[in-house]
């Protein structure tokens, strides 16, 4: 099983900066996180190797964990075979589908998140 966490942290400086609230700099990372795991999700499933698919099937998206200054969230491959796939083995060579929907998903993660900062900033 290959599991892979994103966790932003950082918030508090971020708030003062731009002067959104808590609630509401959580609430933008949150829904950012939300998108952007689903995105990633079906970028990995597009880009996972198929012989017969399940594993592509089975890469899911563990519900966003919130808490005061952090936003995690979890995309799971779920076949059992799925980090020997990814990170390969001594008999055959990796081929990664997590870490490069993760990479790429990083800049929509930080654009949605942005975007809905600007509207619950006070600087507007």
């Amino acid at each position: 099983m290959a599991n892979t966490n994103v966790t932003w942290t950082g918030l508090s400086s971020l708030m003062e900066q731009i002067g959104a609230t808590a609630a509401e700099t959580i609430e933008a990372a949150s829904s950012a996180m939300k998108t952007t795991t689903g995105q990633v999700q079906a970028q990995a499933k597009q880009i996972a190797p198929k012989r017969t698919g399940f594993m592509a099937n089975n890469i899911s998206v563990d519900p966003i964990q919130r808490t005061a200054s952090s936003v995690t969230g979890t995309i799971d491959a779920k076949a059992d075979y799925s980090s020997f796939v990814e990170f390969g083995t001594y008999k055959m060579s990796a081929e990664p589908f997590i870490r490069p929907a993760v990479s790429a998903g990083q800049s929509v993660f930080i654009k949605t998140t942005m975007d809905k900062l600007k509207e619950a900033a006070t600087f507007k």
